[in-house]
């Protein structure tokens, strides 16, 4: 009895022991699985002795339950279904079309080899643990303790002593906290390390004026330029640094780099050139060092890409060259895992591995027929040239966008947001006012607590620069997605100008500017199209209600520029008023005694005619006439008849005004009131009243042009009409001859 208790005992126990090993084996599987969405599961610089499994787990347990992870699952499962979906369409990818398709890829790789570029020397420095290494510089309670800079929701850097134990950047601090419980906090002092990277920057800057800065710890210098104009003065080091290596390699070495003479030609071979290159970059490190009392590492390649691997292959405070030959740069990318190259993402490495169980750059190219049957061109383009160790060379452009962004605690309360988006356009607004641009698109980041990011953006018409004027359209395009609980806002300027080109005093009065401006326009063109003429002291009782018009316009206007603006002369039924008045009014009639006609006959711009300047009734009347006659379709045509001789002759009679033979004509004294019949549509008009009969004779004609435009308009319509069945049946000919082609030559 008591062998059977203790048999069930123990097969109680063995079978309690495997179900542990199952949910061990279960967690760490799935801690796996989580770890791959993690970009902070990911191994840096000084985390080679790390246990991954622990750290794994660790963060699966402490972010299981958060809005991150799950959102991160959604994530994760989109990816998978992509994966899937690639696995089945290369299913369908036959040997046949395979082999086509590597045949394509193999003539674009020979012409991808013919722009190999291996001249450039380019080194990427990158500070050791930039913003913790100014920490612990200015404090050096901090050197031997495991440091983190951020808070426990996120960390920005972390010291070597702290990787150690799986903490690095881009991780939250309370999953730090439980991997490394004797973890120290130190805030982000962003000002701080803005001041010492300027300091670091004017290092680079005497090596390469134009280098490339990526962050305030990292940048890019082409020494090119500067090896071909000062290698001489790094020959005796260069040399140096040959011996200092294997006798038997450099021995071969020095063979290789001397010429004729035994001159040794550095410049002009691979070794040569990696050599002075490695003696330039201890050189600037060490200015880096004096100047900061903080170390960098590098990395010296023929371009970026490579660079930048290289950098962080003898970290902390060292450098890595890699020789400028097609085999060790070809070898080099070769045996490197994908996700060491920059641009390749865990969600591009997990679509590599799992459509095409692709992990290292070798096997990144032996798949490089497949890549253009599941990727899109411009991806495969890109990764065909990842896989041969190949850059595209670029011309540096100009900036394209400012942004500033920042991570924060949960946050819901209305003033407290727009608060942070002040602050974000007031740092926005200092970088643009340093690089002198503005920005005509205004554009907020919003990321919530459930870590969905979405953007909201505005085109202004004027370039805006300033705090203000960035926050003025920043806190409208916020207050539209109220209410909301952020953990991320960030403000961006696009589409930039230079910062005095079409800016506005405040960005928030830009549309009512614009407004402003088109009103102006609109005025100025008024006034200058209304301005009477000026009138002789004789016709003062005439002129009267033109100077009360003229005050009033002036009043309304008086702030506007001078209408001189508007230079442009207008054209009125095809005649230039500017010329025409202008014309009139310049050509005087003298008399034979060199006085000046006291009946002020001017001859009439269009016909010739002399007419008196001081009658304004009967200039008026004779230009008007003068003008429709000219603009008549039957005067053009006919000529100057004598019928319409006649009718000019007699319209310029009815609307002269006579005086009576018992009028006072020493005294100026008229009748009150003379009325004459309209040229055109015989209505009697008072001529003594001058601004009734430009109105009424401007209605007339622009009525008489109307009707006829009307005439011509219907006739037009009407010819369109009986044209339109031609046209509609050559369309079809057109559909069905195009039908026919493609019936013929694609089937399917």
């Amino acid at each position: 009895m008591a062998s059977m208790e203790q048999g069930e005992a123990a097969a109680q126990a063995h079978v309690a022991s495997s179900s542990k090993t199952d949910e061990d084996a279960a967690t760490v599987e799935e801690g796996a699985e989580t770890a791959e969405m993690f970009v902070f599961t990911v191994a840096k610089a000084g985390m080679k002795d790390v246990d991954k499994e622990h750290v794994k787990q660790v963060v699966h347990e402490m972010s299981k339950d958060s809005a991150y992870y799950q959102k991160s699952l959604l994530r994760n499962e989109k990816v998978d279904e992509r994966v899937a979906a690639m696995r089945q369409k290369l299913t369908c990818l036959t040997a046949g079309q395979h082999l086509r398709l590597q045949g394509e890829v193999d003539a674009r790789v020979a012409q991808l080899e013919a722009t190999r570029d291996l001249t450039r020397t380019v080194v990427m420095v990158d500070m050791d643990m930039f913003y913790a290494a100014v920490e612990m510089r200015d404090n050096p309670k901090l050197r031997d303790v495991p440091l983190a800079v951020g808070g426990t929701n996120m960390i920005s850097t972390t010291n070597y002593l702290a990787r150690k134990h799986g903490v690095r950047a881009a991780m939250p601090g309370f999953i730090g906290k439980e991997l490394c419980p004797e973890l120290q906090f130190v805030p982000v002092d962003m000002p701080k390390y803005a001041r010492v990277a300027e300091q670091i920057r004017a290092v680079f800057a005497e090596y390469d004026p134009s280098f490339e800065a990526f962050s305030l710890d990292e940048a890019c210098l082409d020494l090119t330029d500067f090896m071909a104009t000062h290698w001489r003065q790094y020959l005796t080091v260069a040399a140096a640094g040959l011996r200092s290596e294997e006798a038997e390699q450099s021995e071969e070495d020095e063979q290789q780099i001397k010429g004729d003479g035994g001159e040794l030609q550095w410049v002009s071979t691979a070794v040569g050139r990696e050599a002075i290159a490695s003696a330039i970059v201890r050189e600037l490190r060490q200015k880096i060092f004096e100047r900061t009392q903080l170390t960098a590492s590098a990395g010296i390649a023929v371009n970026a890409m490579i660079a930048k691997i290289c950098s962080d292959m003898n970290k902390p405070n060292g450098q890595y060259a890699l020789p400028f030959t097609r085999e060790r740069v070809v070898g080099f990318i070769r045996e490197l895992p994908v996700r060491k190259i920059g641009g390749i993402g865990q969600v591009m490495e997990k679509t590599l591995g799992g459509a095409l169980d692709v992990h290292t750059g070798g096997e990144l190219f032996a798949q490089r027929g497949k890549l253009f049957h599941l990727f899109s061109e411009k991806t495969a383009s890109w990764l065909l040239r990842t896989s041969l160790g190949l850059q595209e060379r670029r011309e540096r452009q100009e900036r394209k966008s400012f942004s500033c962004e920042r991570t924060f605690r949960s946050m819901s309360d209305p003033q407290q947001l727009e608060a942070k988006c002040l602050e974000m356009c007031t740092k926005l607004a200092e970088d643009l006012q340093a690089a002198n641009r503005a920005g005509k698109n205004v554009t907020l980041k919003l990321k919530s607590t459930d870590f969905a990011v979405r953007s909201r953006s505005v085109s202004l018409v004027a370039a805006v620069s300033t705090a203000d004027e960035l926050y003025a359209h920043a806190v409208e395009l916020l207050r539209r997605e109220l209410p909301l609980t952020l953990r991320l806002m960030g403000v961006r300027a696009a589409a930039l100008v230079p910062r005095h080109h079409n800016t506005t005093p405040t960005g928030a009065e830009s549309n009512s500017s614009l407004a402003v401006g088109e009103s102006k326009k609109r005025q100025l063109v008024i006034k200058k199209f209304a301005k009477p003429m000026a009138a002789d002291s004789a016709t003062a009782t005439e002129s009267g209600a033109l100077t009360e018009i003229r005050h009033s316009d002036d009043a309304a206007t008086g702030a506007l520029p001078d209408a001189g603006v508007c230079s442009r002369p207008s054209v009125h039924l095809g005649v230039t008023r500017k010329s025409v008045m202008e014309t009139f009014l310049s050509k005087a009639s003298i008399s034979g005694d060199g006085t000046v006609d006291h009946d002020h006959l001017h001859p009439c711009p269009i016909c010739g005619k002399l007419l008196n300047a001081r009658s304004n009734v009967e200039v008026n009347a004779h230009m008007d006439v003068c003008v429709l006659d000219k603009h008549s379709p039957s005067a053009s045509s006919l000529g100057k008849s004598d019928a319409t001789k006649s009718k000019k002759r007699s319209t310029l009679q009815a609307f002269t005004p006579h005086r009576d033979a018992g009028s006072n004509s020493d005294t100026g004294e008229e009748d009150q009131e003379q009325l004459y019949p309209c040229p055109i549509c015989g209505k009697l008009l008072n001529a003594r009243k001058n601004l009734a009969v430009n109105a009424h004779m401007d209605a007339c004609v622009l009525g008489e042009r109307s009707s006829s435009s009307s005439v011509r308009t219907s006739t037009s319509k009407k010819r369109r009409k009986r044209a339109l069945p031609r046209a509609s049946t050559s369309i079809q000919k057109a559909d069905n001859s195009l039908h026919v082609f493609f019936r013929k030559n694609y089937n399917d």
